[in-house]
């Protein structure tokens, strides 16, 4: 793998072309599956799985000020957790997640000295600005700076260009749009990636464009496809495809592909081998069922997840699907009270 796509953005690429950064999300994004409940060993074995498979990014938990609470590990990414991760690699470089006011941007000082080498901050409802000191902040700090655009879904493509020319004059190096509610279509996915490559610019200076997909129509895959075609260079993938409503893109399958396709030098048999996801998987399946299906063809959000939920049981799919309930109002009321964050 070669270490970087350019001198100025210093990310780690595979080397041939064609090929995208890939960062694992197994530990963060499948936190949601387990409530964040992975032990520090099960977390070690994911990350040792990285390092082996040569996947250069693995996202590793959300970064939020320590209460003295007894949390799971990735549920705040604490120093004692972070370094104990950093020993398991020399490659693959750590990266945490950021919901602006859950920390201050100053909290990203001294992340670096645990390993962390990225800071992906959440920017939800397109609010770049709200983001943009934590992007000053990670790249004070040497972070390679992303930005995450939640809820790509509800959004036209010119104004997800937008928000990536605020993105990146804010100083952000990659930035991802996020099907956050797995609602997506391989012909939406490639006007909006499109959108976003184009208002990224062509410049060695411009961000990279990135794509996180969700699996609620058995469509990850395919809209990855579609991302690529349509010029992203980054990609979100998880082990077994673990993660929030129907999963993620399986990490195996897109290095797999990568390999055989465009000639990537990633190690498969260690993301196969990797037996740390097994019960989260099983619990996907077993929760999610039709419900993450519908709520991805009506684009349900995790904030009304809940309200969504109610109305199933009372009225059934059918109901909901033939239009009885609009779930793409937004319910922060609802929100608050259920004591839900907006997830990506």
């Amino acid at each position: 793998m070669g270490d970087t796509v350019n001198a100025d953005r210093e990310l780690p690429v595979d080397s041939a072309v064609g090929s995208p950064i890939l960062l694992d999300v197994t530990l963060r994004d499948g936190g949601y599956v387990n409530g964040h409940s992975w032990t520090a060993d099960e977390a070690v074995s994911i990350v040792r799985a990285m390092e082996a498979a040569r996947v250069p990014y693995a996202e590793v938990g959300y970064l939020r000020t320590a209460t003295g609470e007894a949390l799971n590990p990735s549920e705040r990414c604490e120093p004692d957790y972070l370094e104990v991760l950093a020993a398991e690699v020399r490659r693959t470089r750590l990266v945490v997640m950021v919901r602006p006011g859950e920390v201050a941007p100053q909290d990203l000082k001294g992340v670096s000295s645990t390993g962390v080498g990225m800071a992906r901050v959440l920017a939800s409802r397109l609010d770049v600005d709200t983001a943009a000191p934590y992007i000053e902040a990670a790249r004070a700090e040497g972070l390679t700076a992303a930005v995450n655009l939640t809820h790509a879904s509800r959004f036209s493509p010119a104004e997800l260009g937008a928000a990536v020319r605020r993105a990146a004059g804010a100083g952000a190096q990659i930035v991802y749009l996020a099907d956050s509610n797995g609602s997506l279509y391989p012909r939406d996915t490639t006007s909006r990636i499109r959108a976003a490559v184009e208002a990224a610019g062509a410049g060695p200076d411009g961000p990279v464009i990135g794509f996180h997909p969700h699996d609620n129509l058995g469509l990850a895959f395919a809209n990855t496809f579609a991302a690529l075609d349509a010029g992203a260079g980054a990609v979100d993938a998880s082990l077994g495809g673990i993660g929030k409503g129907g999963g993620n893109l399986r990490l195996e399958l897109i290095a797999a592909h990568l390999t055989v396709h465009a000639g990537a030098d990633f190690s498969v048999d260690p993301l196969l081998r990797n037996r740390s996801t097994i019960t989260a998987q099983l619990r996907m399946l077993s929760d999610a069922g039709g419900r993450s299906l519908v709520s991805g063809l009506l684009d349900v959000s995790l904030d009304q997840s809940l309200l969504f939920q109610r109305q199933a049981a009372r009225h059934g799919y059918d109901v909901l699907l033939r239009g009885g309930i609009d779930f793409r109002t937004p319910a922060p009321a609802s929100r608050e009270r259920d004591g839900i964050a907006a997830g990506e």
